[in-house]
């Protein structure tokens, strides 16, 4: 599984709903997530919105309709389980906002 995923949706993206989706053993501080011994997890970045028709199928070789929220979400490499916080983050992000979710792995 890819470190890095991307959540494109229609809509802005709610950040703020984000520590219902990571559990009470985890902690969110602002867009990182860090486990119960404070090792940095997941790296959230803010929105972006990609108006350009056209744009996201070029950067990712997917096709979204512009215009779209761009959320970048990237695991940290060590531990292991940081990659299922990130994808368990992007998915609940994609599935509250009607939107998908890229890796590297599913292109």
């Amino acid at each position: 599984m890819s470190r890095e995923l991307i959540v494109l949706t229609p809509e802005r993206p709610d950040l703020t709903v984000l520590p219902e989706f990571i559990g009470e053993e985890l902690k969110m501080v602002g867009l990182y997530v860090f486990d119960t011994a404070d090792h940095l997890l997941v790296r959230i970045r803010e929105p972006m919105l990609v108006s350009v028709p056209g744009e996201t199928e070029r950067l990712l070789d997917t096709d979204v309709p512009a215009p779209a929220w761009w959320v970048e979400i990237r695991a940290a490499a060590d531990p292991p389980h940081a990659r299922l916080v990130a994808s368990r983050c992007a998915e609940r992000l994609a599935d509250c906002h009607g939107g998908t979710v890229w890796s590297a792995s599913s292109s």
